[in-house]
Formats: structure tokens, C-alpha cells, sequence
């Protein structure tokens, strides 16, 4: 986080730059079990719901995005625990 070592870390916590800040604490007080969970279920959630969300996209849309269509379905038909990879 050398980028951002001049920002304080208790109004900065998380470097906003790296791939998946949801966990990553850097000065932030670790949350009990039942709120990681809670926080890791929404997580999984919301990627389960942006991967319906581009299944749905159509492939002109895709490509004027700048997104090959066979990229979109692999991504799309990932499992929800995985991380999302580069369109690009």
C-alpha cells in the first residue's frame, strides 16, 4: 500500500486498488464469526447476482463494451465462490 501510506488508515482502511478488499484489514478491528459470515454471504450473493446479470447481457452490447461474448459466458457460468476474473 506504499501508494496510499500518506492517507490515514483509520479513514482509509482498505487499499481500494487491490482485487478483492473485502476481507483485507489493515487497521480495522476483526468482526466477530457470525458478522464475517454474514459479510461473506453477501459477498456471494451479490456475485451470484452480477453473474445472472451479465448471462442476461446480449452479445452486441458485450462487444460494444469492449467484451468478448465467450468471455462473458465463461465468467457468468462461474461459481459464485470464485472471484471474478478481467473481461478485458
Amino acid at each position: 500500500m506504499s501508494h496510499l501510506s500518506h492517507l490515514r488508515r483509520d479513514l482509509f482502511p482498505v487499499d481500494p486498488f487491490s482485487e478483492d478488499p473485502t476481507f483485507e484489514s489493515v487497521s480495522v478491528p476483526r468482526l466477530p464469526l457470525h458478522g464475517r459470515l454474514l459479510a461473506k454471504l453477501r459477498l456471494w450473493r451479490e456475485r451470484a447476482r452480477a453473474r445472472d446479470a451479465l448471462a442476461q447481457v446480449d452479445a452486441r452490447s458485450l462487444r460494444d463494451a469492449g467484451i468478448a461474448p465467450t468471455q462473458a459466458e465463461f465468467e457468468a457460468n462461474q461459481p459464485f465462490w470464485r472471484r471474478p476474473g478481467s473481461l478485458r
